[in-house]
C-alpha cells in the first residue's frame, strides 16, 4: 500500500512532496463500568512516517494529500468487579494507515500556515493482550482489523513543523465478545481527540 501510494504522488501533478515523522497521543482519559468489568486509564499514542504531497498552489492556498503509516500502542487497566483478581493493563499495537484530503493557506507574510485535513483510515492488528475471565468460556480477544474517519486542524511553522488536533471516529468495535454485560465498556468509546504533531523534511 505504501509502494502503491508513492507511485501516485509521483505524478507530476503534484508540485510538492515531502517525507517525514508524524507521531500523535490522545487527549482522552475513559474511563467505563459495567455490571462485571470497569475499564479505565485509557492512554493512546502512534508514530511513524509521513508524506504529504501538494498540488500546485493556487494563490496562498494547496490542496493535496498526506498518508502515513503509524505504529499505535493503546493501553487500560482492567479490574474484575465480582470476584476479580485485582487490575490488569491491558495493551494493544496497531498498525495505522490513515489517509487524508489536506487543505493548506497561507498567512500572508506571517511565516505561519494553517491546515485542515480530513479522511478515512485503517488499522492492522500486530499483537494484543489477550482478556482472561473465569465467567466467560472464552477469552476476549482484539479484532485484527480496525477503521474509520478523522477530522483535523493545525498550522505549520517555520516552513516544516506542524501540530494539530484530530477527531477520530472509530467505525469498527476493538473487541470480539458475545456477552453485551462484558462488551459493551470494552467498545463503549467511538471517538477520540489526539493531539498531533509532524515534521516534514
Amino acid at each position: 500500500m505504501v509502494l502503491l501510494l508513492l507511485t501516485m504522488f509521483s505524478v507530476p501533478a503534484f508540485s510538492q512532496i515531502r517525507f517525514g515523522v508524524k507521531a500523535d497521543v490522545g487527549l482522552n482519559n475513559p474511563s467505563f463500568n459495567s455490571d462485571a468489568l470497569k475499564v479505565e486509564n485509557m492512554t493512546s499514542y502512534s508514530i511513524g512516517p509521513s508524506i504529504e504531497a501538494l498540488l500546485a498552489p493556487l494563490g496562498v492556498a494547496n490542496f493535496g494529500i498526506e498518508a502515513s503509516l503509524l505504529y499505535n500502542d493503546n493501553r487500560m487497566t482492567l479490574s474484575q468487579l465480582t470476584g476479580g483478581e485485582g487490575e490488569k493493563d491491558v495493551s494493544n499495537r496497531y498498525l495505522m494507515l490513515p489517509v487524508n484530503a489536506k487543505f493548506k493557506f497561507g498567512m500572508g507574510m506571517i511565516p505561519l500556515k494553517l491546515y485542515a485535513a480530513a479522511g478515512p483510515y485503517a488499522g492492522y492488528l500486530i499483537s494484543g493482550d489477550k482478556i482472561s475471565i473465569p465467567d466467560i468460556s472464552a477469552d476476549i480477544k482484539a479484532k485484527e482489523f480496525q477503521a474509520g474517519a478523522n477530522i483535523g486542524v493545525g498550522f505549520e511553522i517555520l516552513r516544516f513543523i506542524q501540530v494539530g488536533v484530530n477527531y477520530r471516529v472509530q467505525l469498527t468495535d476493538n473487541y470480539s465478545v458475545d456477552e453485551p454485560n462484558w462488551k459493551d465498556p470494552l467498545n463503549g468509546k467511538s471517538e477520540s481527540w489526539n493531539l498531533t504533531g509532524t515534521i516534514y523534511f
